[in-house]
């Protein structure tokens, strides 16, 4: 859950529940202080827009015209809790209203190419100058919250429904069917990328654990 790679443009996740909004306009400060050509993403599901967090976050990015999108992925739940009853309006992305922002809406957040086409739009106006935006996708968990959570809350049916629109198999066969790729070249991919989850499981396991004495190694900032 806490994973950064300040080099790659990840400023991190954390397990507080929408904590990245702030760090996310703090970021998008910085791209407009700087004067760079950065777009900054806060990705959170859809309970984090129930948290103080996110209405001042959006409240200060549009004050402040920062570049920054706020990307929601509603995929139903916050743990056990369905968002009928955590939130009265049926699409988040309507929250924009309130803001002064525009909201946009991928009702299929599981099409790979809708998605891509909805956020190129969308960054290039937050690139050009225009002020932060929210977007909307719709999704689904397929799993529950931890592997304590049997999921009880929520039918089978319900779930194998969203289990029929895997993204990845329909961008696969999106691939195939607009003839981008060949079956032997999807297949070769899906080789080398479960051989390198495999040697990075290998490599984790046979790693010796970290010296206690680097415990508190970069916890605070000198």
């Amino acid at each position: 859950m806490h994973l950064a790679n300040i080099e790659k443009g990840n400023y991190g996740t954390n397990g507080i529940v929408g904590g990245g909004y702030a760090l996310a306009v703090g970021a998008a400060l910085t791209q407009q202080y700087e004067g760079t050509n950065n777009v900054v993403i806060a990705f959170s599901g859809d309970s984090a827009t129930n948290e103080g967090s996110f209405h001042e976050s959006v409240n200060l990015a549009a004050v402040w015209n920062l570049p920054v999108i706020f990307f929601i992925i509603n995929n139903r739940y916050g743990i056990s809790t369905s968002i009928n009853y955590s939130t009265k309006i049926p699409h988040l992305y309507t929250r924009a209203d309130a803001y002064g922002i525009p909201g946009h809406y991928v009702e299929d957040g599981n099409d790979v190419v809708a998605v891509y086409e909805k956020m190129h739009e969308v960054i290039e106006y937050v690139r050009a100058g225009n002020g932060p935006a929210i977007v909307e996708v719709e999704s689904y968990r397929w799993f529950g919250h931890s592997t304590a959570d049997a999921g009880a809350y929520r039918t089978k049916e319900e779930v194998d429904a969203w289990k029929a629109k895997d993204p990845l198999k329909k961008y696969r066969d999106y691939l195939l069917s607009n003839k981008i790729v060949s079956e032997d070249e999807l297949t070769a991919i899906e080789t080398e990328v479960a051989q390198e989850v495999e040697d990075g499981v290998k490599f984790a396991e046979e790693s010796p654990y970290p010296d206690l004495s680097v415990a508190f190694e970069d916890v605070f900032v000198d």
